[in-house]
């Protein structure tokens, strides 16, 4: 019989050909279900999909304590909602999975329907602890995705832990709008001496926010995305920008895309190629430097050809927009 040791096991083997260089993270949790007659173990690979949504497959061993009790192992998948944004949230769940009900007499093919709520604790971007509550209902034989006949269903309580696995410093070719463009090595930047300009107070708050995580989705102190960040330091103003990159490089007033012509406080757009969609933005501070959050995380690089950072972003620089004419 398959355990639920060789199901974890298998979870994180299985994903890993997949996961290098892949912003995902790998969860297992432990709990009952119902009334702590049958344990419950979940192995789970998921990622975002947007800022409010994760989603990915699943494996479920559900164990009842008594010998002669049903027991189901499966493979599944499964959405949450608002998990991952901040150190401290509420988050939804919803999984299906099909597999096979196992008793003494018979085996056969089953089906499993969970939903319910968590609240995760991620003291670090890369690990989270969770506890969630969910209502399970499972049942023998495929018709219990729309007909159950005798469904083991109830509560059930589980506790668990999500790990990041891939590395955001790896280098894509290609990325979608409003996330990262990879970022050559280069010295950093330093901070103006002085910042001037009627949005003086936006580009400070970004730059207190420097080295702080590259977080796919972040919009918070915990880890930020491109447009994230400027979102962020924006939104501490009274400033309400659009979310995605895309929507902040048509937002304001287009200004020419020369160094001479900038002020702090720009949005500067970067394509990944000529011609091509938005897929990264930044903030323009002055003394020729822009503050982004890269792969690296929150950073500031220079608008300089001589400069190895600057050699990479320069060409790639499609646009500007003035918020605070």
């Amino acid at each position: 019989m398959l355990t639920p040791k060789f199901l974890i096991a298998a979870a994180v083997l299985a994903a890993a050909p997949v996961l290098a260089g892949q912003q995902r993270e790998v969860g297992v949790l432990y709990g009952s279900w119902p009334a702590s007659r049958t344990v419950s173990y979940q192995a789970r690979l998921d990622r975002p999909l947007g800022a409010w949504l994760r989603h990915g497959v699943t494996l479920h061993a559900l164990i009842e304590r008594d010998a002669a009790g049903r027991d189901f192992f499966g493979v599944g998948y499964e959405f949450q909602v608002g998990r991952g944004r901040t150190t401290l949230a509420p988050y939804a769940v919803l999984g299906a999975a099909l597999g096979v009900a196992s008793q003494p007499a018979r085996q056969g093919l089953a089906a499993l329907w969970s939903a319910g709520a968590g609240f995760e604790w991620r003291p670090f971007s890369f690990v989270a602890l969770a506890v969630e509550e969910r209502y399970r209902v499972s049942d023998r034989g495929p018709r219990g995705f729309w007909r159950p006949g005798e469904p083991h269903k109830g509560w059930g309580t589980s506790v668990g832990l999500s790990i990041a696995v891939g590395s955001a410093r790896r280098r894509p070719t290609r990325v979608a709008a409003g996330n990262e463009v990879p970022t050559p090595r280069a010295t950093p930047a330093a901070p103006p001496l002085m910042v001037v300009g009627r949005a003086s107070n936006v580009v400070e708050t970004a730059i207190a926010v420097l080295g702080s995580p590259y977080s796919w989705g972040g919009t918070a102190e915990n880890g930020f995305d491109c447009s994230g960040l400027i979102q962020y330091a924006y939104g501490k103003h009274g400033i309400r920008l659009p979310r995605t990159g895309r929507a902040q490089a048509v937002f304001g007033t287009a200004v020419p895309t020369r160094l001479d012509s900038l002020q702090p406080g720009d949005i500067l757009a970067f394509a990944a190629r000529a011609g091509g969609a938005v897929t990264h933005v930044g903030m323009y501070v002055g003394e020729g430097k822009f503050i982004h959050s890269s792969s690296t995380g929150v950073r500031l690089s220079r608008l300089d050809a001589s400069d190895p950072d600057g050699a990479h972003w320069i060409p790639r620089w499609v646009g500007t927009r003035r918020v605070m004419p």
